[in-house]
C-alpha cells in the first residue's frame, strides 16, 4: 500500500471507549479517513458517525458495501471473535480491543486466519505505549536487574466497576469480571516485560461483594444497586517454565485511598518497582508516576516521570502504529500471538479458581 494512499477505517462498535479514546486517536492522523461506524444501536451509530464524518451502519451487510482497509473492533467481549473473523477473512486489517476473545481456542483461530489472509491483527494492549512502561521495559531488557525471578502486577480501583449491570458484569457477554477486564492488561504487562515462557502451574481465587446503592459510583459517575454475576477481585499465582514466579491482583472495588497500578520485579541483580495508574480514572492514588530501582544490597534510586497532560497520547500512538503497519506491510509490535497467550493464561487462572485447585 502506498504511503500516500488514504487509509479507510471502519469503527465496529460505538461505545464510550470508541468515542472518547479511539476516535480522537485516529482523527489526529493525516491520511486516515473514518468511512463507516457500525453499531446495532442506530442512535449510537448515528451519533459517532456524525462526529467522525462517516456513514452509520446497523448491520454487517451495510458496512460490507463500503470499501475499507481496516477496522477497529471495539464491542462487547463475546462478539470479538465473530466480528474480527468476518473482516480478517476478507483481508481487512483489524485492531481488536482487549481481550482478543473470551477463549484461547477462539484466539488461536483468529491468529491462524490473520496469518492465512495476510491481514494485520493488532491487539489493543494500549498500555504498552506508555512512557513509564517503555522505560521499565528498557531497563529490564538492558539487564539492569539481571534475570527476572519474580513479577507482581497490581491494578486496584477504589470504586471502578464499569457500569454495574451492563455487559461488563454479565458472564455470558464478558467472559468474566475484573480478571478478563483489568487482568487482560496486567497479564499482558507481565508477559511483555519479562518475556516469560509458558506457565507450568496456576492458582487463583475470585471474590465479589454486592454493590450498594448510595455508597458507590461507577467509572461513568452513576450510582446503581446490583449484585454482580462476575468477580470484582481476583488474585493469582503463576509458575513459569523458566522458574519465574508471577502474581496478579486486580480489583474493581477495593478499600484503598485511590486507584493505582503497581508493577514489582525482583531480579538476580536488583529490583524495579513502578507506581502509576492506567486508564481514565480521576481518583488516582499517585499523582505522578515513579520508578524505583534498588540494586541488590544497595540504596534505592528514584526516577520521576512528568505528569501526562494528555491521557489520549497512548491511543494516538496505537492508532499511528496500526496505520504504519498497514502502509508499510509490516507485522505489529503487539501480535495476535500476544493476545492468544494472554487469554490462555487468564483462562487457566479462571479454571483454577472455579475448581479450587492448582492447574498445570
Amino acid at each position: 500500500m502506498s504511503n500516500t494512499k488514504v487509509v479507510s477505517i471502519g469503527m465496529i462498535g460505538a461505545g464510550w471507549v470508541a468515542e472518547h479514546a479511539h476516535l480522537p486517536g485516529f482523527l489526529s492522523l493525516e491520511g486516515v479517513s473514518i468511512a463507516a461506524v457500525y453499531d446495532p444501536d442506530a442512535s449510537r451509530a448515528a451519533h459517532l458517525a456524525e462526529q467522525a464524518g462517516a456513514k452509520a451502519c446497523t448491520s454487517l451487510s451495510d458496512i460490507d458495501e463500503i470499501p475499507l482497509d481496516a477496522v477497529l473492533v471495539c464491542t462487547p467481549n463475546h462478539t470479538h471473535y465473530e466480528l474480527a473473523k468476518h473482516f480478517l477473512q476478507q483481508g481487512i486489517h483489524v485492531l481488536c480491543e482487549k481481550p482478543m476473545t473470551t477463549t484461547a481456542e477462539e484466539a488461536g483461530s483468529l491468529r491462524r486466519i490473520a496469518e492465512s489472509s495476510g491481514a494485520v491483527l493488532l491487539m489493543g494492549f494500549v498500555n504498552r505505549y506508555r512512557d513509564d512502561i517503555r522505560e521499565l521495559r528498557s531497563r529490564i531488557t538492558s539487564g539492569q536487574i539481571g534475570d527476572v525471578q519474580v513479577c507482581e502486577v497490581i491494578w486496584r480501583r477504589k470504586k471502578g466497576i464499569p457500569r454495574p449491570g451492563s455487559w461488563f458484569t454479565q458472564q455470558k457477554l464478558s467472559g468474566g469480571g475484573v480478571l478478563i477486564d483489568l487482568g487482560s492488561h496486567m497479564i499482558d504487562q507481565m508477559l511483555f516485560l519479562t518475556d516469560a515462557p509458558d506457565p507450568t502451574a496456576c492458582l487463583a481465587g475470585l471474590h465479589s461483594r454486592p454493590v450498594q446503592q448510595g455508597d458507590y459510583s461507577n467509572w461513568l459517575g452513576s450510582a446503581e444497586s446490583v449484585t454482580l454475576e462476575v468477580e470484582d477481585t481476583a488474585i493469582g499465582m503463576i509458575q513459569f517454565a523458566d522458574g519465574m514466579l508471577g502474581r496478579i491482583h486486580v480489583s474493581w472495588q477495593d478499600d484503598v485511598e485511590g486507584d493505582f497500578v503497581e508493577i514489582h520485579l525482583k531480579g538476580s541483580k536488583g529490583s524495579l518497582s513502578l507506581r502509576t495508574l492506567f486508564g481514565f480514572s480521576d481518583q488516582g492514588l499517585y499523582k505522578q508516576p515513579s520508578l524505583q530501582f534498588t540494586p541488590a544490597g544497595q540504596a534505592s534510586e528514584w526516577f520521576k516521570f512528568p505528569r501526562k497532560s494528555d491521557v489520549l497520547i497512548d491511543f494516538r500512538r496505537q492508532a499511528h502504529h496500526f496505520v504504519e503497519c498497514i502502509r508499510e506491510s509490516k507485522q505489529p509490535d503487539i501480535s495476535a500471538g500476544d493476545g492468544e497467550r494472554a487469554i490462555r493464561l487468564i483462562q487457566l487462572l479462571y479454571q483454577s479458581a472455579h475448581k479450587g485447585l492448582v492447574v498445570t
